[in-house]
């Protein structure tokens, strides 16, 4: 099979080139729902990214790899340092503390997988442990017994683990706190998020979680109050780093999805964001329970006819690339 390499498309990220892709329940295993969603934007827009999930519980899987590549994106895995089936608000896991894992008590399970990328030949993108500036993820500093900066130790260990299995020319490292004004206080400032920085050269791309979602309150839906603080952040912490907004997403509540696209796509064609080189979008519906109620946040492009109109409109008005043809 062939592909781009690493190389080449951080060549083409620095370069100014823009991709966007999607989360769906199954894709790369699956691409139905993927391919609806792609023919309902327009097939002109074509998709570069597809993203997925997967635990330290699981082998690496080669075949998400190739099915993506097959099917013309290129992969971004969340690898996350817990059970896949562990609970979104489950922080303790006492097998996946970071102490645990500087041990070296996973090692072999990190060589073995490093080795089987290596071995596959394939490019990706993993943004492992994301979200780390908040406290809701068994492997942020401050919960599950982690110490302040055990994160950037744990994140190094992994990076140099594949670095001597020779998997790093193929990983495309990405680091992606969440959005600042969205975690708790003492988290907030870019002190902080420095912090949790593993370090140039660990970190190939950073990049962000950021959904417009309720309880909204006095914030309003556009890309300045989604996206600038955390950009601004992230520029002073790794200064000239592409930035991929890794995982982001709009609920239907409130009705102001279509003004919120509307924005996002205003907001990728300011010359100031040029070193935005993506985003990949949550195409799904989840229902969690938010300040004791039970809420469904319908993230899908096609969540409502407007808000499909919009989204399609705003990818039209946006210039994209196609990824770097294979050497």
């Amino acid at each position: 099979m062939r592909a781009p390499t690493k190389a080449q498309i951080l060549e083409a990220a620095a370069s100014g080139a823009r991709w966007w892709g999607l989360y769906t329940e199954q894709a790369p295993w699956n691409w139905a729902t993927y391919d609806m969603v792609q023919t309902k934007v327009g097939e002109q827009h074509d998709t570069t990214i597809t993203g997925y999930f997967q635990g330290w519980d699981g082998p690496f899987r080669p075949e998400g790899v190739q099915r993506s590549w097959q099917h013309g994106e290129l992969p971004v895995l969340t690898w996350e340092a817990r059970p896949l089936s562990s609970p979104n608000d489950q922080v303790i896991e006492p097998d996946y503390t970071s102490e645990v894992i500087l041990s070296g008590r996973h090692d072999e399970y990190l060589r073995q997988y490093a080795r089987d990328v290596a071995a596959l030949g394939l490019p990706l993108a993993i943004r492992l442990n994301h979200e780390m500036n908040g406290n809701w993820y068994p492997w942020s500093d401050g919960v599950n017994g982690n110490r302040q900066g055990d994160y950037v130790r744990v994140w190094q260990h992994v990076h140099d683990i594949f670095a001597a299995e020779g998997a790093n020319d193929l990983v495309i490292w990405v680091w992606a706190p969440n959005r600042v004004n969205l975690v708790p206080t003492a988290n907030r400032s870019v002190e902080y998020l420095a912090t949790q920085y593993p370090g140039d050269d660990y970190v190939d791309w950073v990049g962000m979680s950021a959904y417009w979602r309720p309880p909204y309150g006095d914030r309003q839906p556009t890309f300045v109050d989604t996206f600038g603080a955390t950009l601004s952040h992230l520029r002073q912490v790794a200064p000239g780093k592409p930035i991929l907004l890794a995982e982001i997403g709009a609920s239907e509540i409130g009705d102001r999805k279509p003004r919120w696209l509307d924005h996002f796509f205003w907001g990728l064609r300011q010359p100031e964001n040029s070193d935005i080189v993506g985003f990949a979008w949550f195409n799904l519906a989840i229902t969690t329970v938010v300040q004791g109620e039970r809420l469904t946040n319908d993230w899908r492009v096609d969540s409502r006819r407007d808000s499909l109109a919009m989204f399609s409109n705003g990818l039209a008005s946006t210039p994209w690339s196609p990824l770097p043809e294979p050497q």
